[in-house]
This record gives C-alpha cells, sequence and structure tokens, in this order.
C-alpha cells in the first residue's frame, strides 16, 4: 500500500482527476454487477484499469518503458473510447429508466457513477494532454514528400484583341481569334 501511495503522490493534479474518473468506472461496474448487471460496461471497466495501469507504470520506480507514443496522448486515447462507450450504453440505459423501481437504485447509481467517471478522466487527460503537447508519431505514414514541388508552367504569350469589322458590312463574321502559339516555341512571332 505504501508503494501505491508514494506513486499517487508523483501524480500531478490532471492525473489525479484521470485517476479518480477511472476509479468512479470501477466503482460503477461494481455498482452494476450487484444490481444485476445492468449497466455494467466491461470494455470501460477495462479502459479504466489500463489507464490506472499506465499511469502506474509511469511512475513505478523500478518501471523504465519505452512508449510508443507520448503518454499522455495514450491516456487521452484510452479515455475518449472509453467516454465513446460509456455514452452508448448510457443511451442505450435511458429506455430502462422507467424500471428503475424494479432494478433498484443500482441503476441509477451505476449510470451516473460511469458517466461522470468518464467524463472526469477524459477531461483529466485533455488537460494533461494540452500541458504536455507532444509531437504526433508517424507510424509509418509518408508523412512529408521528399520530392520537390513541380516545375513552374511555361509563361503564355498574350494574344492580340480581335479586330473590329469594317463599317460598311455589318453581316459578315469577325475573324476567328488567333490560337496562341506552343509553350515551347516562344521565340517565334505569332502568325499574322
Amino acid at each position: 500500500m505504501a508503494q501505491l501511495q508514494e506513486v499517487w503522490n508523483k501524480f500531478n493534479p490532471r492525473e489525479r482527476l484521470t485517476a479518480i474518473g477511472a476509479g468512479l468506472i470501477i466503482l460503477g461496474w461494481i455498482v452494476g454487477l450487484v444490481s444485476y448487471g445492468v449497466g455494467s460496461s466491461t470494455l470501460a471497466l477495462i479502459g479504466a484499469l489500463a489507464v490506472l495501469g499506465i499511469l502506474y507504470v509511469k511512475y513505478s520506480p523500478g518501471m523504465k518503458v519505452n512508449w510508443p507514443a507520448d503518454v499522455s496522448l495514450i491516456i487521452l486515447v484510452i479515455g475518449a473510447i472509453v467516454a465513446l462507450l460509456v455514452l452508448v450504453d448510457a443511451l442505450q440505459i435511458v429506455r430502462f429508466l422507467g424500471l428503475a423501481s424494479y432494478f433498484g437504485v443500482g441503476l441509477i447509481l451505476t449510470l451516473l457513477l460511469t458517466v461522470a467517471g468518464a467524463a472526469l478522466m477524459v477531461w483529466g487527460a485533455w488537460q494533461e494532454y494540452q500541458v504536455v503537447k507532444p509531437t504526433i508519431p508517424n507510424f509509418g505514414g509518408s508523412g512529408t514528400s521528399t520530392a520537390g514541388a513541380p516545375p513552374p508552367a511555361a509563361p503564355i504569350a498574350p494574344t492580340e484583341p480581335p479586330a473590329a469589322p469594317a463599317p460598311g458590312n455589318i453581316h459578315e463574321a469577325p475573324p476567328a481569334p488567333q490560337a496562341p502559339p506552343a509553350p515551347g516555341n516562344i521565340d517565334e512571332a505569332p502568325p499574322a
């Protein structure tokens, strides 16, 4: 127990908030289990245990882990997934609130504990992520291109406006516009 207290004292306030949220999810799962399994989300429990495990390993004195990404980013992703699962679970439970007298107070208490725990866990993880601002790892993606920019297009010479029709013959069609020279033949004069 002394080792847990030692690790808890190393947590900053944001990590403590995340750990309290994970603890509320675990407590909500236990209450849901006692009340006939209503509202107990096992995936949320696994996510909460994973967050607590990551926080413990981060500050444990004898463990040095080379994380694939920053710890705050890993905890934020797990917390967001847990919050999404709890939200979906809560929306499914809302339709059973009329049966709260059958299931007792356990249904409402489980719902409140898991939603509040997930909210605290995500909020603490988000605050920690904002403080640390880690770089997002590139897991095998191409990232930035190493090829240079494409060469610029050759400038096109301006064309002359078409000549106005003769004043005496108004039914005659105006002359066809002249095509600009090909991009490679800029040195040549346009045809007359």
